[in-house]
């Protein structure tokens, strides 16, 4: 009998060791100090906001930024005592998105499937819910100016056809992706702008103070729960991969990708520059494609992927 128990404690410590958080602080439980304003993010040690103050509630806060009862309303948190929130639209054109971001504990490793989870909440004061909350994992953090931000596409996006607005208890965000590899930094929010945001009304809202309307139409979440695990039970299997042959490298002006097997599919072919910004996208369909690049001299990553799936990737030097 001892020898099927060890095997069993065995596969049981593989699985923990499988399912590591890379997220620091995932539930905000540690904390600096108690919040007792606005934007205090920073005190749920190492989160920060990228972009705007990004807010802290926990059950020892005070001025409204408690939990689960605060001055937006009320949420009981996912897990422990607190939780952060953030806006991600308002009605005001001049506004975009709040961004909540964290170093991972460990850099993302070349061609691993990553799965991405974490859950929101509706906060009760506001008038608006949305569906667009994603996801952005880069090498080095993102600038905090909000035009950067925006041109970032997240790897990970909410894809349900359901607003969240949901009140009352919290909605899991999930996806997974393939990592380009040294990946450390994880941003989330909004990265699709004001007017590409889709929005609906959503009664029960907050009442404005005198003389600002539109104080409430916004939508904001309230965020717990974040994880990054390294999935072990997928991977991009090398006998899959297309063969394929990029020349010349160092580059110029351009790039010809030939297909050493032709299956007839189409890739997707982006170059992504230092800081993880599409800077370059075309297709590959046939034996050789030429891909004309307009880039300035430096280090780039060069990614393919068939049917979304990331199946080469190389680094491209441009002289």
């Amino acid at each position: 009998m001892r020898l099927p128990l060890l095997i069993f404690l065995f596969v049981w410590a593989v699985s923990l060791k499988a399912q590591v958080n890379l997220v620091p602080n995932p539930s905000f439980e540690e904390k600096d100090t108690c919040p007792i304003t606005n934007g205090a993010i920073f005190l749920a040690e190492p989160w920060t906001s990228v972009y705007d103050g990004v807010s802290y509630f926990h059950e020892c806060g005070a001025n409204g930024f408690t939990a689960p009862g605060n001055k937006y309303g009320w949420e009981n948190p996912l897990t422990g005592q607190a939780y952060i929130g953030f806006s991600e639209w308002v009605i005001n054109s001049g506004y975009e998105s709040q961004f909540a971001g964290v170093e991972l504990t460990s850099p993302l490793i070349t061609g691993k499937k990553y799965n991405v989870e974490f859950y929101v909440s509706m906060i009760d004061s506001c008038w608006y819910a949305i569906k667009n909350i994603g996801v952005y994992f880069s090498q080095n953090q993102p600038p905090t100016n909000i035009t950067t931000l925006l041109g970032y596409e997240p790897q990970v996006k909410y894809t349900g056809t359901d607003f969240l607005d949901n009140k009352e208890g919290w909605t899991k965000i999930e996806g997974s992706f393939f990592a380009d590899g040294g990946e450390q930094f994880m941003t989330i929010g909004n990265f699709d702008g004001h007017e590409n945001t889709d929005t609906i009304f959503v009664s029960g809202g907050g009442e404005p103070p005198p003389g600002l309307p539109h104080y409430w139409k916004a939508a904001g979440y309230y965020i717990d729960d974040v994880s990054v695990n390294l999935d072990t039970t997928t991977g991009i299997p090398e006998t899959e991969k297309p063969k394929l042959k990029i020349f010349p490298n160092p580059a110029g002006s351009q790039i010809t990708i030939e297909q050493l097997s032709v299956t007839g599919n189409q890739l997707s072919v982006e170059v992504y520059d230092a800081v993880g910004r599409l800077v370059a996208q075309s297709v590959a369909q046939g034996q050789q494609t030429t891909i004309p690049l307009n880039l300035s001299q430096g280090v780039y990553l060069l990614r393919v992927k068939e049917k979304e799936e990331v199946v080469f990737w190389e680094k491209l030097i441009i002289e």
